[in-house]
């Protein structure tokens, strides 16, 4: 397969061709664990560093996937206060459903009422507290 300048996406070019393998560095760490599993024993610092960092990856996505999500009607409190682009900055918020009905929630600030996004909110350390019964 050529990429636009001739580049193969196969690391085979020209007349000298080359293959690239795990011992040239690779930076994105996010090699999915069946890929892992095939991989054969090797010796170089740089790919069992590469390797570690994978597994550390794979092992923190799975920890976020079982962490719970928050739900409408509960109270998500920051271990560390979020900075939104309007300059504000909150611990806490209300977890709402999203009133145009696409799925997902949305987070209501304290006070003000104002509506926030947050991507990635798993990824980040929170409580969550339930609404008071009663």
């Amino acid at each position: 397969m050529r990429f636009g300048g001739g580049i193969r996406a196969d690391s085979l070019s020209g007349a000298n061709p080359t293959r690239l393998d795990e011992t040239v560095g690779p930076c994105e760490s996010d090699c999915p664990a069946a890929i892992l599993d095939l991989l054969t024993p090797i010796d170089a610092k740089h790919a069992l560093d590469w390797r570690a960092r994978c597994r550390d990856n794979l092992t923190t996505r799975r920890a976020r996937a079982a962490k719970p999500g928050p739900r409408a009607g509960q109270v998500i409190v920051f271990d560390e206060a979020l900075r939104f682009s309007n300059g504000l900055s909150f611990e806490r918020l209300e977890v709402i459903a999203n009133p145009r009905g696409r799925g997902g929630v949305l987070f209501r600030a304290p006070g003000c009422g104002g509506l926030y996004r947050i991507s990635n909110v798993k990824s980040r350390s929170y409580q969550l507290l339930d609404p008071p019964r009663g």
